[in-house]
């Protein structure tokens, strides 16, 4: 953590007053161009929600590219991967190539231009992972995966506070942090063995050493086995501690299998036991992480069914607290996470172009104890040109695909994904029957990555670098904490930090006046939705 200065009780008190006189009217005009948020991991949060409460900017065009690093080298960015967007800057991961060869970084991009601060030398990503880098707000960090090694940096600088070396790569899983009243940090993540059955499950220290948590950041505290895995990204929630994984299963002999484990369990070195753990009762094993639902006890997650046509794989329903089955759903193959959609419904990112799949977006009913396919898009865009009753390429619109990740938009009703044609497009959500349109509001095109969506800005990865939409953001980080609070007005007031909040060039009475206006921007919401 970055230490304060102290306060003094006048500093408090005039930085407490121009919070509360700040005239939030005056400033309503410029706070849409100025929104703020974070995306912090692969699907927005620890549950992997893949949800914004946030509009979708504009698609008309991009607000940058960045394609080249600080040094003005290109910069060649992984495909369909995944980023990680903090209040002043986008986590990537690409390669360049350099006197000394092609190296592998983590690129620190900033939000307002779509330049390379910095850069931090890291392991090459084994079989082309999409891997996306997390952000630990709490401590100020980003953690990346690189072949077999763990890299925890500095949000602000080219500085690595701790790695961590694993048994196994690292492939396309990304980690999830763990922090709650229940004790110290924590992050998971799994490694990789998606054909055999040595793959594990991490458990790490984030915080510093200390009498009630006596390891180092960066300390590995236990290693679970689960079988075969690959993209497993881990789903935590903080109100019971429970950390949930699923995996590949023992590959060719088992299916794949979801655990929950207590996060902060396990003594000496040991993982704690399963809280429980359940089989897919199709012979799939989950390739993805998987959606956690706490306030309706439930997780779901889809399989890849490697052969068959566009019901290969399933999508399952479980009960969080028991791992009961509540049902199962044939589904195109999948390595995405669903999405949870208003009326019950789920919506998945499916397929690829061959081996009997299609991409598709699919639509499925959310039952207590059933459920079923409401829409599918390979289907619903179909026109037989050469009327041989097979959906060929050019047939139909190739929305979605087996690693798309999609978000979905609650303020707009919206979804935002790529394709197997690499354009990404955000889509009217409101399916509600087989008969429902596709209606595209907004696409753009040679985009293949993850959408990220921070606050009024959406950021993704596409053949000419990363790309970014929307207004540029205001610098509210005024201390570099990792956070955004009134600790940050309090430090502007003081004299410290970054202070040029509108990034204009210049530090007035508007920066702070900008400042205590997005501070306040949900305060009428707060104090009048009741109790939570």
């Amino acid at each position: 953590m970055i230490g304060r200065a102290p306060r003094s009780s006048t500093a408090r008190a005039k930085a407490r007053a121009a919070a509360l006189t700040a005239i939030l009217p005056l400033f309503c005009g410029g706070l849409t161009a100025f929104a703020q948020g974070t995306w912090p991991t692969v699907a927005g949060d620890s549950s992997r929600t893949g949800t914004t409460a946030q509009a979708f900017p504009s698609l008309a065009a991009s607000a940058w590219i960045c394609g080249k690093d600080e040094n003005g080298r290109a910069i060649t960015f992984v495909q369909r991967a995944g980023v990680a967007a903090g209040l002043h800057f986008v986590y990537a991961v690409g390669s360049v190539v350099e006197p000394s060869g092609t190296n592998w970084k983590l690129f620190a991009i900033a939000r307002r231009t779509g330049q390379v601060a910095w850069s931090v030398p890291i392991d090459a990503p084994e079989f082309e992972s999409t891997a996306t880098p997390a952000i630990d707000e709490r401590a100020a960090t980003v953690v990346v995966a690189g072949g077999s090694t763990l890299y925890c940096v500095s949000l602000y600088s080219p500085t690595i506070r701790w790695s961590a070396s694993l048994f196994g790569p690292v492939v396309n899983a990304s980690p999830v942090i763990a922090r709650s009243w229940r004790g110290p940090g924590r992050l998971f993540v799994t490694d990789y063995d998606g054909f055999g059955d040595s793959a594990s499950l991490y458990s790490i220290n984030l915080d510093a050493y200390s009498a009630q948590n006596p390891f180092q950041p960066g300390e590995i505290l236990w290693a679970f086995p689960i079988g075969a895995s690959s993209g497993n990204s881990p789903s935590y929630d903080p109100a019971t501690d429970r950390l949930y994984v699923a995996t590949v299963g023992l590959y060719a002999s088992n299916p794949g299998q979801i655990f929950a484990l207590p996060a902060h369990g396990g003594t000496n070195g040991q993982p704690p036991l399963p809280l429980w753990t359940i089989s897919n009762p199709a012979n799939n094993g989950f390739f993805s992480g998987l959606l956690l639902d706490a306030s309706h006890d439930s997780i779901y997650a889809a399989s890849y069914g490697f052969y068959g046509g566009t019901s290969s794989g399933n999508l399952v329903k479980v009960r969080a607290s028991t791992g009961t089955l509540l049902w199962s759903v044939a589904s195109n193959r999948s390595a995405a996470t669903p999405i949870r959609l208003p009326g019950n419904r789920l919506g998945l990112s499916t397929g690829i172009q061959g081996f009997g799949s299609l991409p598709a977006l699919q639509v499925f009913t959310d039952g207590a104890t059933s459920a079923s396919l409401l829409w599918s898009s390979q289907t619903r865009t179909w026109s037989d040109s050469n009327h041989n009753g097979i959906i060929d390429p050019g047939e139909f619109t190739p929305i979605g695909w087996w690693n798309a990740q999609p978000v979905y938009s609650t303020a707009s009703d919206q979804l935002a994904v790529c394709g197997g044609d690499n354009v990404l497009r955000i889509i009217d959500a409101s399916i509600t029957s087989p008969t429902s349109p596709l209606t595209v509001v907004a696409s753009a095109a040679a985009i293949s990555g993850s959408p990220a969506v921070a606050g009024g800005n959406l950021y993704a990865i596409g053949t000419a670098g990363l790309n970014a939409f929307g207004p540029a953001p205001a610098l509210v980080d005024v201390n570099q904490d990792g956070s955004f609070d009134i600790e940050d007005l309090y430090a502007w007031e003081q004299l410290r930090g970054s202070r040029d909040v509108n990034g204009d060039g210049t530090v007035t009475l508007a920066d702070h006046d900008l400042l205590a206006s997005l501070l306040r921007a949900n305060e009428a919401q707060e104090q009048t939705e009741g109790r939570r």
